[in-house]
């Protein structure tokens, strides 16, 4: 594993020991997959511990490693003469360095053969003059419902021991260690263990390796275990470092940031399994841990939200992230979606390997994305394929169904759909939300994420030559460039009402009036707007009710509208509805079937409150110079959005921003970090979305120093991870640093690279065999052929090695 870049990490530094069969290289199995953590170990704590789950199954199960030189434990890290640190990794791979004595040294290699089997290498090497004898015992513990669960030794035909773990689930492990010492069989051990001692000649060196393997009997498991152990790993060690090659390795002068990025990659590459029953491409799980990963049903279909699907903002880092590392995974996310696709083009927002379907139509992202891959792999084929299917999940985004004014500016159809829920404007399913109906906006993201798509697509129709298509999409984007900026409201993109197109605060017409009571406020509503009306208190079962809204519509004349229980969303024991009705004035409120043990609040829909969504079209390129410059004054400004840890999700201004996301809108999340910092770049402010990224990259840094794990979100001004652990949207975005560092390594013979440096030290990139090293003003590239190439950073330039031209 010479090619792994070298690291010396302890617990001190930035850490992610989750090891996870990587789908490039082996097996996975979605329906069970078996993932580990291993603990380096400090001080008094255990050295070299692996950890598991068993995807929920168990409490806690460790193999532990004891070594005894001359009758002394070397147990805890303290006891080791230097204690381990990790020196390389890879997907599937860690391997780390100690020394059991001052002559005696230890590389640990712990490897994920797939979703079923784990196994480690220990290789001895003894500097000494004389021969060493050391013995290895390998504990196991099993912890379920709170207890201690035995652990037996099992007698093999050949002698050997083996470790038996138990039933643990429906899974009956078992641990082999390559020429385990007999022990009688069936034993049970007060001290679960198999051992063996070993002499490691003067100034040579000496192996052992034991496998863990997790199947249903323990008769498959041992046989799982014992052909992985009659393997050459050298073959696979091989394997692994040849595909470690197509990682991007960073080295920025800042080894904690540098390492930082690299777990980043790894947990990247290891979220991603192998097609399944339901998905005909490989696809990616959003936590990938040792809890989680087992299927009760043997299916995957009742696996939870993390494993139900690809939804697009996790798409879209995933597969961006994996272009250049796997373009067949990247362009397999996205032949998923278009593998799920109707006959009208509707594109299910979520598919699953077990199919899994969330119910809603597909974020307009897709063409995007599709056109961002082709960026890395200039895979042509791959364009004429998916084409026709984006133009149709594009085209079906102009129904109208989906459109109900008819003004060719569609509106979402369910808040989910955003990726996000909880905007103040809507958050429907929180308790300090306004609980607008989303249906009833129109709103610049939405508008954002279409124009983005028809450039795209546009983009993507000139390159094939495709003018037909090149022209209806020109079409299409000079409407909704129209609509766009028909958002424009005081210096932002803002909300609007979908049928009045106005733009208007909150009015308190009742507040906190008894359910049972006949309301007549008699309110003159000037501009006219939506009311909503809100139910709280009695139990969490939605009461039967008749709502009925009294009043005049915006030209005077008199209406009235009728709702029943079934008409609002409920969640937490509150009810809201939205009027489909626009009101100038409001003479009754009245609540048939209502107790009075229930509260009734009654308000205008409040569309002119500010979030992130403001800021979204300068990712869809084409705003106007003066319109840019505007949001870009908000996106900067402490007391809006621009927060220590980078872009926060709600203006810091509003009544419910909450900078971890708790009780409010707002946090760090980099899918919206990264639209934003792609749209600075697009606007020649690549020096900006450095600033922006520093910031995330700062709070990852400082979260995987303390916590060994990244998170789903960050705290907008502390260093906080927030949301599940380990979850794959709160990674480096891979996508986004490689923009901004200015660097595609395409192939071991091209690259592009170019254009003003932004960053405030060189950076170097290793990927694929190439190194670029990019310095202030100008580039270095060296290719594995030997030929190298030095550019000034005056343009974005295509670099190809002439020796292979």
């Amino acid at each position: 594993m010479q090619t792994l870049r070298r690291w010396q990490l302890d617990s001190s530094n930035p850490l992610l020991l989750q090891l996870a069969a990587d789908a490039r290289l082996c097996s996975t199995d979605y329906a069970d997959d078996q993932s580990w953590e291993l603990s380096p170990g400090s001080q008094e704590s255990p050295a070299l511990v692996l950890q598991t789950r068993y995807g929920g199954r168990a409490g806690l199960v460790s193999l532990v490693p004891m070594w005894d030189r001359d009758g002394s434990a070397i147990y805890q890290a303290q006891a080791y003469t230097t204690p381990p640190k990790v020196t390389a990794f890879a997907p599937g791979y860690i391997c780390l360095h100690a020394a059991l004595t001052p002559q005696l040294t230890l590389e640990a290699e712990y490897w994920v053969m797939e979703s079923h089997a784990v196994g480690a290498r220990f290789t001895l090497a003894n500097t000494g003059d004389e021969p060493l004898t050391v013995r290895l015992d390998l504990f196991g513990h099993v912890g379920m419902s709170g207890k201690e669960q035995p652990v037996r030794t099992l007698k093999r035909p050949d002698g050997s021991s083996a470790l038996a773990l138990g039933k643990i689930g429906n899974l009956r492990p078992v641990v082999l260690l390559d020429e385990a010492e007999p022990s009688a069989p069936e034993t049970v051990l007060p001290t679960p263990k198999i051992g063996r001692a070993i002499t490691v000649e003067a100034r040579k060196k000496a192996a052992l390796r034991w496998v863990h393997a997790g199947l249903t009997s323990a008769e498959d498991s041992l046989a799982l275990a014992a052909d992985w152990l009659k393997r050459d790993w050298d073959t696979y060690f091989k394997r692994i470092a040849q595909a470690a090659s197509a990682l991007p390795v960073f080295e920025t002068g800042d080894a904690d940031l540098d390492a930082t990025i690299a777990f980043g990659v790894q947990q990247l590459v290891q979220s991603i399994f192998k097609p399944g029953r339901a998905l005909p491409h490989p696809s990616f799980v959003a936590v990938r841990g040792p809890a989680r990963g087992f299927s009760p049903r043997g299916d995957g279909s009742d696996h939870d939200r993390a494993w139900a699907g690809q939804p697009p903002t996790l798409a879209y880092l995933v597969s961006l992230g994996m272009a250049s590392i796997a373009p067949n995974v990247a362009q397999g996310i996205v032949r998923n979606y278009l593998a799920v696709q109707q006959p009208d083009g509707w594109i299910d927002w979520k598919p699953g390997l077990g199919g899994q379907r969330q119910g809603i139509l597909c974020l307009p992202i897709l063409a995007r994305l599709a056109w961002g891959i082709f960026q890395y792999t200039e895979d042509t084929p791959f364009l004429n394929e998916v084409f026709p299917g984006l133009l149709r999940f594009f085209d079906r985004w102009f129904q109208p169904d989906l459109d109900a004014d008819g003004d060719g500016l569609p509106e979402w159809q369910n808040e989910q759909q955003t990726g996000y829920v909880f905007f103040p404007t809507f958050a429907s399913w929180q308790t300090w939300g306004q609980k607008a109906d989303i249906r009833m906006a129109e709103t610049p993201d939405l508008l954002a994420y279409l124009l983005s798509e028809a450039k795209s697509l546009k983009e993507i129709a000139y390159y094939l030559h495709n003018t037909s298509a090149e022209k209806q999409l020109e079409a299409r984007i000079n409407s909704l460039t129209a609509a766009l900026e028909s958002l424009w409201r005081d210096s932002r993109y803002a909300y609007r009402d979908r049928d009045t197109h106005r733009t208007a605060g909150a009015v308190q017409i009742i507040h906190d009036a008894r359910g049972g009571d006949d309301l007549i406020p008699a309110e003159v509503l000037d501009p006219p707007n939506r009311l909503i009306v809100e139910i709280s208190g009695g139990v969490n079962l939605a009461p039967r009710l008749t709502l009925r809204l009294e009043g005049a519509d915006e030209n005077g004349q008199n209406i009235s509208e009728t709702a029943d229980s079934a008409a609002f969303l409920w969640a937490h024991g509150r009810g809201a509805y939205t009027s489909r009705r626009v009101f100038s004035r409001l003479d009754r409120v009245s609540l048939e079937g209502l107790s009075r043990v229930y509260r009734v609040d009654v308000h205008t829909m409040d569309t002119s409150r500010m979030d992130i969504n403001t800021l979204l079209p300068l990712w869809s390129v084409g705003i106007p110079q003066e319109k840019t410059a505007a949001l870009e004054s908000l996106l900067t400004d402490p007391a809006h959005f621009w927060r220590a840890n980078g872009v926060t999700m709600c203006s810091a201004q509003d009544a419910n921003f909450d900078p971890s996301n708790t009780s409010g809108s707002g946090g760090v999340w980099p899918f919206w970090l990264t639209l934003i910092g792609e749209g600075l770049i697009e606007y020649n402010r690549a020096k900006l979305a450095a600033q922006l990224l520093k910031r995330l990259l700062a709070v990852q840094t400082a979260v995987l120093k303390e916590q060994k794990a990244f998170a789903e979100f960050y705290h907008s001004d502390e260093p906080r991870g927030l949301g599940e652990r380990d979850h794959v949207g709160g990674l480096v975005p891979l996508h986004l640093l490689l923009r901004i560092i200015g660097v595609r390594i395409i192939s071991p013979s091209k690259v592009w690279t170019g254009g003003p440096f932004v960053w405030d030290s060189p950076v170097t990139i290793s990927q694929h065999g190439v190194t670029v090293r990019r310095g202030s003003d100008r580039t270095l590239v060296e290719f594995p052929s030997g030929h190298t190439v030095e550019v000034m950073n005056d343009t974005w330039q295509e670099i190809v090695d002439s020796k292979l031209a």
